[in-house]
């Protein structure tokens, strides 16, 4: 992948979204990239808010507005000075997620970044903050933001699963942090033993179905690697357990700064409920994570 042109760095001024900001603007700065810095007034907020002050709520309006554009403004010209880059503000009203989809499409975005709270999984699922609802319908690779870390990515742990989206994500990592160390992850999901026929669950029988499973994959990690620019130079590892829970262990125990995957585009309620990987990361790992739709998704 070629470097990065166009960044997008979604903030409501609070301290987890300006991690994030300080986060897109240090990319821009090493990719020469543009940064978009975009504000969402949440028109349903901005109405309620109208009608409780003693003043025509269209005036209300204007004046909120006004005093948001100031404050986006201000920041845009501190980023743009600091880190040398060009800021293009933009302020915008709707639902956050919704309104940042948008512009992201309209405005060729090729790395959406926002910040993330740890919420509670049943209501970040069901009810969803603006990050978790913006990973669901964002059609780029979004770059999620909890860490304070001022360095640049140094150690990437980019897990995949052989599909289209995992290829993106690999590629995206490496374009993404070019100087940093990139191991990549497959994870082989074993079958529960309690589901496996009386035979089939002998310690022996269940040692040779892992080998011969990670052995597999092993071939088939080569031959994807061979289909990604720029993934020679990556370390590899295979392990077999329960997904989500090997690669937070994998990630952890490698002192990665950043976990890459692809997801599968929009996230239907049964997934949700049934728990999909990338939700049950998104809401679980404690570092920065960037999540990577298929090329078909993102076009």
């Amino acid at each position: 992948m070629e470097p990065l042109t166009q960044i997008l760095a979604a903030t409501d001024f609070s301290a987890r979204a300006m991690r994030a900001v300080d986060r897109a603007a240090r990319v821009a700065h090493e990719h020469k990239a543009t940064l978009h810095l975009v504000h969402v007034v949440d028109h349903l907020l901005l109405r309620m808010f109208a009608g409780d002050v003693d003043e025509h709520p269209v005036a209300t309006e204007l004046r909120l507005m006004d005093s948001e554009r100031g404050r986006l403004t201000e920041l845009a010209g501190l980023l743009a000075s600091h880190f040398s880059i060009k800021v293009l503000p933009a302020l915008l009203v709707g639902r956050v997620h919704a309104e940042v989809a948008r512009y992201a499409a309209e405005h060729g975005i090729e790395l959406s970044v926002l910040g993330a709270q740890g919420e509670n999984f049943v209501r970040a699922t069901l009810v969803g903050s603006s990050a978790s609802r913006y990973v669901r319908v964002g059609l780029q690779p979004t770059l999620v933001v909890r860490s304070d870390d001022k360095q640049p990515y140094r150690s990437i742990l980019v897990a995949v699963d052989f599909s289209p989206a995992s290829k993106r994500a690999l590629a995206t990592a490496i374009a993404l942090a070019p100087k940093a160390t990139v191991r990549v992850l497959h994870v082989c999901e074993l079958p529960l033993v309690s589901r496996l026929p009386a035979k089939f669950r002998s310690k022996d029988t269940m040692a040779s179905f892992r080998a011969t499973s990670e052995q597999q994959a092993r071939a088939r990690l080569d031959a994807f690697l061979r289909e990604v620019p720029g993934a020679g130079s990556v370390t590899t590892a295979v392990q077999s357990g329960p997904a989500a829970k090997t690669i937070m262990r994998h990630a952890r125990a490698q002192h990665c700064d950043l976990l890459a995957l692809g997801k599968r585009g929009a996230f239907e309620l049964n997934q949700l409920l049934l728990g999909s990987v990338s939700l049950r990361l998104f809401e679980q790992f404690e570092g920065d994570l960037l999540l990577v739709p298929s090329d078909d998704q993102g076009a």
